[in-house]
């Protein structure tokens, strides 16, 4: 797991040494109730301001795209996490994760994203709708409904797990 800063001030360095400290065991608490890995995965830590920019470059790197992408979704949350040619790429807002509880959650939640992605045929789904996002390949109606319905019930799926950050409250 590589931790690197984006475009990240100083004052947010506490941020930053946080999901330093707990991201190995928020991976590991996903791998032990999902009994299920999440592969490599690297995080990049940055502010609300540069929150979409540092999506964007991980999602253009994930297609080869260097356009802009039509359609944007999710780059105004905590945290994002997408496919990458190693395995998964998070990006997570330490600024609007105000305590280390926000960043705990927010860590879990998209670890468990990172262990979705390895599962059969989800990484081809969301490579699909990033072509889609990028107008590089359009999705049909039904296949962009299909794959909107499957966002759905994975962040309902991740929201659920959340609740372990608890096992973290004492760590650090």
């Amino acid at each position: 797991m590589r931790i690197t800063p984006f475009k990240l001030g100083a004052q947010h360095q506490p941020g930053f040494a946080r999901v330093e400290a707990v991201a190995a065991n928020c991976s590991g608490i996903v791998i032990r109730e999902l009994r299920q890995g999440t592969g490599h995965v690297d995080i990049l830590v940055t502010d609300r301001r540069h929150f979409a920019e540092a999506v964007v470059t991980v999602e253009q790197e994930a297609i080869g795209a260097t356009s802009r992408p039509l359609f944007s979704d999710g780059y105004d949350n905590w945290g994002y996490t997408t496919v990458s040619a190693r395995g998964a790429v998070m990006v997570i807002d330490v600024e609007s994760c105000r305590t280390r509880r926000e960043i705990d959650r927010t860590l879990i939640h998209e670890h468990v994203h990172a262990a979705q992605l390895r599962r059969p045929g989800i990484r081809d789904n969301v490579l699909a709708g990033l072509r889609n996002n990028y107008g590089i390949s359009q999705l049909t109606t039904r296949e962009a409904r299909r794959l909107n319905r499957q966002v759905a019930a994975h962040e309902r799926e991740a929201a659920r797990y959340e609740r372990f950050e608890r096992q973290l409250r004492d760590f650090y």
